[in-house]
């Protein structure tokens, strides 16, 4: 594709773009073969632009995660928080879980029940972070549930697929 490309001094150039916390590094890295661009569980780790050379005449740009500027569509703005693409500095953790929790009880209601040994669903994403946190023992004096640190393992549990394989997007929503 890019026939006067790909030899000593004139490399193919190309650039990984995506949104935050979706791969982008750990896909350079497993075309490299070895650890060249850092990585981690979260977005905002890549923070500048960096070349990446996999010695054999090809060149990658791993850039930061880009988001668009309006996060006009509250849900679209849901769905990447809940996915990890949004950082835990900019959002409310126990809001998203809440969106989190209502849509997978809509969506995968048996998943939610393996994972958390339910026998059945409550009545309300409220109620479902209260049994989450009743079974992971996220208590607070006086044996309440302290629902942040609920919201937050609720939300790694989603992230790291331990609830199961799941997608925050239906086919009936069209991109706009």
């Amino acid at each position: 594709m890019a026939p006067k490309r790909g030899k000593p001094g004139l490399p193919v150039r190309a650039m990984v773009v995506g949104i935050p916390n979706v791969g982008k590094s750990t896909l350079i890295n497993t075309l490299a073969g070895k650890q060249m661009a850092k990585v981690g569980d979260k977005p905002a780790i890549t923070t500048t632009t960096q070349l990446i050379d996999l010695h054999n005449g090809v060149v990658l740009n791993d850039t930061p995660g880009v988001l668009w500027p309006d996060m006009g569509d509250q849900d679209g703005a849901y769905r990447l928080a809940a996915s990890g693409a949004i950082g835990a500095n900019a959002m409310d953790s126990t809001e998203v879980s809440f969106f989190a929790g209502e849509y997978l009880m809509r969506r995968y209601p048996d998943l939610l029940q393996q994972r958390y040994g339910l026998q059945e669903l409550p009545g309300s994403p409220h109620d479902l972070l209260v049994a989450i946190g009743l079974r992971l023992g996220c208590l607070a004096g006086g044996g309440e549930i302290d629902m942040n640190r609920t919201a937050e393992a609720f939300l790694r549990e989603l992230r790291a697929g331990k609830i199961g394989r799941i997608s925050l997007e239906e086919p009936s929503q069209s991109a706009s």
